[in-house]
């Protein structure tokens, strides 16, 4: 869920959602809903209580810090019926690195009560991660440069051992022109299990494939059947994996 008026009034663009959702769909998380809300604490609310009946996983940036506007801590407390607390652990990430200066910043220190801060080795505001009800909600900042370092350094060796899968990914150059006749070549491959494809209507049409497995080897083996089938219908000029998929 992304959360900011500037977003929805066109003023900012936004770059996190896309960035998550690939890093989500590596570490084989199938992204099911991406939300944009603006600064109210009533649409916070709404949207986290609607992610929740979808998701055990909840991945919220923007609305920490320390101005008037920053009120995401609160709504996810408030929507949850938890308290909104100054945690300790995260005021002392703001001292070590503001020292005398961390009261002007405060404010950011305050997350649900039993929530777990995530320091911000870029800016100024902990993010956090709760459990609710068996779900996993962090709320990471909205600053691309340090919601991305704090998502690689803190969020991403969590969640590789929550999934117990992994995706791997190849984009296809096909010989073709015309995207209509790509698809109606490999239209049925699209009902596989495990397997996500997509063609892009450019010239020559491209076609991406996302295979999903319990390891990096089954999702390997799934993505090459799945190229292969496609390489006796289509004319394939180039293939590009992901990973270490050979």
């Amino acid at each position: 869920m992304v959360i900011g008026s500037e977003i929805l009034k066109g003023v900012t663009l936004d770059t996190n959602s896309n960035w998550l959702a690939r890093k989500l769909t590596n570490l084989g998380f199938e992204v099911v809903r991406i939300l944009v809300v603006p600064d109210s604490i009533e649409d916070i609310s709404w949207g986290l209580r609607a992610l929740l009946e979808l998701s055990s996983l909840i991945v919220t940036t923007g609305g920490l810090g320390f101005t008037e506007d920053d009120i995401t801590a609160e709504a996810i407390a408030s929507s949850l019926g938890l308290k909104l607390d100054k945690n300790e652990e995260a005021f002392n990430m703001i001292k070590a690195r503001y020292g005398d200066e961390a009261y002007k910043y405060v404010k950011a220190a305050f997350i649900p009560e039993k929530a777990r801060p995530l320091p911000n080795e870029v800016g100024v505001s902990p993010g956090f991660l709760l459990e609710f009800q068996g779900r996993l909600v962090i709320a990471l900042p909205g600053v691309p440069a340090e919601m991305r370092e704090m998502f690689e350094r803190y969020v991403e060796p969590l969640l590789q051992k929550v999934t117990g899968r992994v995706s791997v990914k190849a984009s296809i150059v096909t010989g073709h022109m015309v995207e209509a006749e790509v698809d109606g070549y490999i239209r049925d491959l699209r009902r596989l299990s495990d397997v996500y494809i997509k063609t892009h209507a450019e010239r020559p049409v491209k076609v991406t494939i996302v295979a999903y497995g319990n390891s990096a080897e089954d999702a390997c083996n799934r993505l090459n059947e799945v190229l292969g089938e496609i390489s006796k219908r289509l004319r394939v000029v180039h293939v590009e994996k992901t990973g270490t998929c050979k």
